[in-house]
């Protein structure tokens, strides 16, 4: 089954021919008589492209329209100063006078990282202090600290 190109009269593959083209992959060719939709790659931010597979048109008027511009992915990290207005003072009460507790926890995050890993494999406060000592004796986990970071909200 030989089929000549319409387009430029070349004999068109027995294979090409049979799934019904009638014009052969000339480079001009394939410009006048193609039809049909494209597959156009757009590129993602730290993944793999995605493909939209659609009229050369319709692509057009999506990428024109913005669908595939940069989306805003800074998801609130973007600092923007707010005018601070200063708290009205309220008179000091005996209460307020007393020294408040330290806000910072009083232990290293790798001190707390160890006692809450080994607290999840089930270990007694007394056994974290053991385990600690014996794999990370620099951190200087003891029983008291392993039951004050274990009693403590997790940062």
């Amino acid at each position: 089954m030989s089929t000549d190109c319409i387009g430029c009269g070349r004999e068109i593959p027995a294979e090409r021919a049979e799934l019904g083209y009638t014009y052969c992959t000339a480079p001009d060719c394939q410009a006048r008589f193609r039809r049909g939709p494209t597959v156009t790659a757009v590129a993602v931010n730290k993944s793999g492209d995605a493909f939209r597979v659609a009229e050369p048109e319709e692509i057009a008027a999506r990428a024109a329209a913005g669908e595939f511009g940069r989306k805003n992915t800074g998801l609130g990290t973007e600092h923007v100063d707010v005018p601070r207005v200063p708290a009205p003072r309220r008179p000091v009460t005996r209460r307020q006078t007393r020294p408040s507790r330290r806000s910072s926890p009083s232990w290293t995050p790798a001190q707390e990282n160890i006692v809450r890993l080994y607290a999840d494999m089930g270990l007694s406060p007394r056994q974290i202090a053991e385990r600690a000592r014996q794999n990370t004796p620099r951190l200087d986990v003891t029983e008291n600290l392993a039951v004050r970071i274990l009693s403590s909200p997790r940062r």
